[in-house]
């Protein structure tokens, strides 16, 4: 229907709009992508001449791009099971761009005060990290995190647990950018799937649980 009942012109949008729909409710981007592939590739078989010649012409005329963030192991992944697709083509884009524009050019924005970000905070004692998104500045974050330890409450952050437990303390002044996200849908998906990729994470199993099992393959042996 995205199709037959929608002007050519809309095609792109109407299929971001079901991506983004899809992802929300927790299905995996490799099924997505496979799934809308031959959907579409059936449809302009429908459509056009049986010469298969005229069918790949008619759909190199009609591929789609789409932009994901990269993350090293799983977008390789991706790539791989799209590699045959002659509709969908997928760009990615660079999730430590902002940090190089930040680094680079002085008149950026303050690390520290961006907003609508994915941040990762390692341990200065070992190979623990932790990961979190923040739509407020992320100094106001950082800052909630790393006095967390000096309120009176029974309820302890992960962090502050970790900090008391083991006598560490966190390298609060090498906070790390990951991405940048407004939309939180997709600030929220995007954040489990950055606590996955971590090596030795202290984020409660909670964080990731409307993460489907489906991605569990592309993280399992992306850590090996």
């Amino acid at each position: 229907r995205v199709l037959l009942l929608s002007h050519p012109s809309f095609h792109k949008k109407n299929l971001d709009k079901i991506i983004k729909i899809l992802l929300s409710n927790g299905y995996p981007l490799n099924l997505i992508f496979s799934t809308i592939n031959k959907r579409l590739h059936k449809k302009f078989c429908e459509w056009n001449s049986p010469q298969n010649n005229q069918i790949d012409k008619e759909i190199e005329k009609k591929q789609m791009y789409f932009t994901v963030p990269f993350v090293a192991g799983v977008s390789e992944r991706i790539k791989n099971l799209l590699k045959k697709s002659k509709v969908i083509k997928i760009a990615y884009k660079c999730i430590n761009k902002l940090n190089n524009d930040i680094s680079v050019q002085k008149d950026k924005l303050p690390q520290m005060m961006h907003t609508d970000v994915f941040y990762k905070v390692e341990c200065k004692d070992c190979d623990a990290s932790y990961v979190g998104q923040t739509r407020r500045t992320l100094k106001t974050r950082i800052s909630e995190h790393r006095n967390h330890i000096n309120r009176n409450t029974d309820q302890r952050s992960v962090i502050t647990e970790h900090r008391l437990e083991h006598t560490h303390d966190f390298d609060w002044d090498s906070v790390r950018i990951l991405d940048q996200e407004q939309i939180l849908n997709k600030r929220l998906i995007s954040e489990m799937i950055f606590i996955r990729n971590q090596k030795n994470g202290l984020n409660i199993q909670s964080d990731t649980e409307s993460l489907t099992k489906a991605y569990d393959f592309l993280f399992d042996n992306n850590k090996k």
